[in-house]
This record gives structure tokens, sequence and C-alpha cells, in this order.
């Protein structure tokens, strides 16, 4: 109990410390534009610092988070142990901060032609099960990004399989990109063929412009009978009673203070449960929904599981 208790109180101001790393990597990227390019910066250059300096501060941070996945997965499972099920909605004390325990577990249910919306500096490509995927397909716009990702599928062993676009979660950069990649055809691109058997999101969809309009359009990507594999921090769930209103307030006060200009965007107050059901928008739907929260007390509540389309 009073590890749980403190677990809640460090979720509490972990975005502090988070925000005041994601502003130092602003800074120190501001400086460097500033001493190459001049002032006053135009406004693409701007957008490079704001660029530049979140790819940096992912970088660092996903180091840590890629660190504490592999000790928290090897003391859920042994080298000679299958990975195991998605965890269960009674996993509540999951830490805050990470959703280590729960990526390992979840990607183990990728196949297929599969594609990873903003994997980053690759930190989850150790745990895409290399026997069960023909193709990955990495669509990471933060080209600061690309070098640390490509260097992941080759230290991982799937460089073969594993391709960058230079992408958003935008079905028309999407699109884009694999049409100049060669791996499909302008026809497949006008037809609107759907193109992936898995779809990954992990700390990702907080962070789209449109996340509505992207879930509909992901949708529509996925082949019937193809899943998406999600893993995203939410809202937190003050109303339902598993959830408290003093981690839901702080997410408001960061969320005020500038949280998602440092933060790539993020937003900490999106119900992305709501707008992952929502996604078939009158089509067949989804043949299976599930979804659970972790650690649903804090101000990183996440959403995790499996949806399997029609």
């Amino acid at each position: 109990m009073a590890s749980l208790r403190s677990q809640w109180l460090f979720s509490l101001i972990e975005p502090c410390y988070m925000m005041k790393s994601a502003i130092s990597h602003y800074l120190q990227s501001l400086v460097s534009i500033t001493a190459t390019s001049g002032f006053p910066l135009s406004r693409s250059q701007w957008q490079r610092v704001r660029d530049q300096g979140f790819a940096s501060f992912w970088l660092q941070l996903s180091g840590t988070l890629n660190l504490l996945s592999w000790e928290m997965y090897l003391t859920t499972t042994t080298a000679a142990a299958a990975p195991a099920p998605p965890p269960s909605p009674t996993q509540e004390a999951a830490p805050p901060s990470i959703s280590g325990a729960l990526i390992p577990p979840l990607l183990s249910h990728a196949s297929g032609v599969v594609l990873q919306i903003g994997p980053g500096s690759g930190s989850q490509l150790a745990f895409l099960p290399e026997s069960q995927i023909s193709k990955v397909y990495g669509a990471e716009p933060a080209v600061g990004l690309h070098d640390a990702l490509r260097n992941a599928a080759v230290r991982h062993g799937i460089q073969t399989k594993y391709h960058i676009l230079n992408a958003d979660a935008s079905r028309e950069s999407l699109v884009s990109a694999l049409v100049q990649g060669g791996f499909i055809t302008q026809t497949e691109a006008e037809t609107e063929t759907p193109l992936f058997d898995t779809i990954i999101c992990v700390r990702v969809l907080c962070s789209v412009p449109d996340p509505a309009h992207t879930a509909k359009e992901l949708y529509r990507m996925l082949r019937p009978g193809g899943k998406m594999l999600v893993c995203e921090h939410v809202r937190n769930p003050w109303l339902t009673g598993r959830g408290s209103v003093l981690a839901r307030l702080m997410q408001f006060v960061y969320m005020r203070c500038g949280w998602a200009f440092f933060v790539g965007n993020c937003r900490l107050d999106q119900d992305t449960g709501a707008v992952l059901r929502q996604a078939p928008d009158g089509d067949k739907g989804w043949a299976e929904v599930s979804l659970e929260m972790a650690a649903s007390w804090s101000t990183f509540p996440y959403l995790h599981g499996v949806l399997v389309k029609e």
C-alpha cells in the first residue's frame, strides 16, 4: 500500500521533471540553431528548433524507457518461456510513468505486415516477434531519430525487414512515403487498398493533430482480421471511481503550463478509448475490443490492449 501511495505521489510531479528536461533540450536546440543561422529565426527555423529539441529529449528519455522495459520484462518471464498474454485489469499497480510492463506482451501479438506509428529511436524493436512478421514499416516524422531507429533495427537483427518512412500518422503522408519508397503501387494508393496486418500505436496517438480522423484512417488501412495494438497514456478516469481527482487536476495544470509545446504536441487529457472505438465510423467495425486501463490512479494512466478488425 505504501509503495502504491509513493508511486501515486511521484506520478503527480513526474511530468514536471520531464517538462524541465524537454525545456532544457529546447533551449539547447535554440542556442545551436541561432548560432548557425543568426537571429531572428524564420518560421521554419522555429519549427526546426522544436523538432530538434524534442528529438534530443526523446532520445534521452527512450533510452531510460527501454532499460526499464527490459528490467520489468525479465522479472515477469524467463528466457525459455513464451511471452505472457496482455496484462489483466488487476495489474493496476503498473508504473504510471512508463508502459514498460505492458509493451513486451502486447507486441508479441504483432504479425504479418506491420505498421509502427512513431517508433522514435527504436526502443520497442527488441520486443517484436521477428518470426511472426514479414515486414515492418516505421513511420517516424522526426528525422533526427532516424539514425537511432536504423541502428536499433540492425542491433536487433531485423534490418532486412524494417523500413523507415519519413511520414506522420496521416494516410496521405504514409501512402506518399510508401509509394516513393516503391513499397506499394500508385494504384494501391488510389484505391485505398488495406495494407497492414498489424498497426502498433505506443505512446503516439496523444500527439497527432486530429486523433479521431487519424484513428479512422488507420482503421481503413488495416486488413480484415487485422490487429491494432495500443498502449497510450490517456485522460485520468477520475469520474469512474478508479481514477484520481488530483491526478486529473495535475494533467490540466501541466497542459496549461505548456506541456504540449515542449513535449512533441503530446496531450495528457485525451480520451483515446472513445476515439478508437468510434474509428470504424459505419463500417463493419471491430470484431474484438480488448482494452484495459493500468495505473488509473496516476497522471499517466495507460490504456492498453488489442482491437481486431471484422
